[in-house]
C-alpha cells in the first residue's frame, strides 16, 4: 500500500491552476515554473505564498535579486496582497539575499561554486529558524549563470532541491529561459509549469502549461493565464484562440 503521506496535496489557491497539476502539489515537493521576463513568475509565487498563508500555513520567500520592499510594494499596489502585515504578524518571513548581513552582497568578490554553497548554508540555517510550510524562491538562475560547467551546474542545483525536500516544505522556484539554465534546473523538479506569451494575430496572450507532475495525472493543454487586479488565474480557453 503507498504511503498516504506521499499523496498529500497541498492546493495553490491559484484559480484553474490546481486542475492542470491533477489537484495541486504534493506535499514536500520541489516545483518549477520557468518563463522569460515579464511572463508572471514571481506573481505566480507570490500568489501560491499569499493563498497559502491564508489558509493558515506559514511562508518564507527568498529573493536573489530584487529587494524584498520593492516586491511587497508591487504586490500591494497591484493585487492588494498586504505581505508587511503578514510579515508583522509572523505568518511570512522575506530572506532578501541584497541584505548586506547575510554576506553574500554582489560586492563581494566570491567564486560561483562558492557562493552558491553559501546560498546552501543560508537556506539550511533559514528553513530551520523559521520552519516554514511553504517556500518561494525567486528565482535561481540568477546564482548559476557565471557556471559553465553543466555536470556542476546539475549538482549544484541537486543540492539545493535536497536542502528544499528535506525541510518538509511545499516549494516553488522561479527560474528564467536563459542561457540554458531552466533545462538543467527543470530536471530536478518534481513538477514543471512552463508560462510565456504567444502571438495571435496582432496581440500576445500569456500562456500556462503543465510540462510534467511526477506521480500525478496532468492536464496536458496549453491555457490562457490572466493577469489581473486579484492576480493570477488559468482559464480554460486554450491562447492560441482569437476571441
Amino acid at each position: 500500500m503507498q504511503d498516504k503521506r506521499l499523496m498529500e496535496r497541498i492546493e495553490t489557491g491559484i484559480p484553474g491552476y490546481d486542475e492542470l497539476l491533477g489537484g495541486g502539489f504534493f506535499k514536500g515537493s520541489v516545483n518549477v515554473v520557468i518563463g522569460g521576463t515579464g511572463t508572471g513568475k514571481t506573481v505566480f509565487g507570490g500568489e501560491f505564498i499569499y493563498n497559502g498563508v491564508k489558509a493558515g500555513r506559514k511562508g518564507m520567500i527568498v529573493l536573489t535579486s530584487e529587494e524584498a520592499e520593492y516586491i511587497k510594494r508591487e504586490w500591494y499596489t497591484s493585487f492588494g496582497w498586504d505581505f508587511w502585515e503578514l510579515e508583522e504578524e509572523g505568518k511570512v518571513v522575506f530572506v532578501d539575499i541584497a541584505d548586506p548581513s547575510l554576506r553574500l552582497q554582489k560586492t563581494v568578490e566570491i567564486a560561483p561554486d562558492e557562493l552558491i554553497k553559501s546560498f546552501k548554508k543560508l537556506l539550511e540555517s533559514k528553513i530551520k529558524s523559521v520552519n516554514p510550510d511553504l517556500i518561494f524562491i525567486d528565482s535561481l538562475e540568477a546564482l548559476f549563470l557565471a557556471i559553465e560547467s553543466k555536470y556542476k551546474l546539475k549538482s549544484l542545483v541537486d543540492d539545493i532541491f535536497d536542502v528544499l525536500r528535506e525541510a518538509p516544505a511545499t516549494c516553488m522556484v522561479a527560474a528564467g529561459v536563459i542561457y540554458g539554465v531552466d533545462e538543467i534546473i527543470a530536471y530536478s523538479a518534481d513538477s514543471i509549469t512552463n508560462v510565456g506569451m504567444v502571438r495571435v494575430g496582432n496581440n500576445l496572450q500569456r500562456s500556462v502549461h503543465v510540462a510534467k507532475h511526477r506521480g500525478s495525472v496532468i492536464v496536458n493543454q496549453v491555457r490562457v493565464l490572466q493577469l489581473s487586479d486579484d492576480g493570477i488565474a488559468v482559464l480554460s480557453q486554450s491562447p492560441y484562440l482569437e476571441f
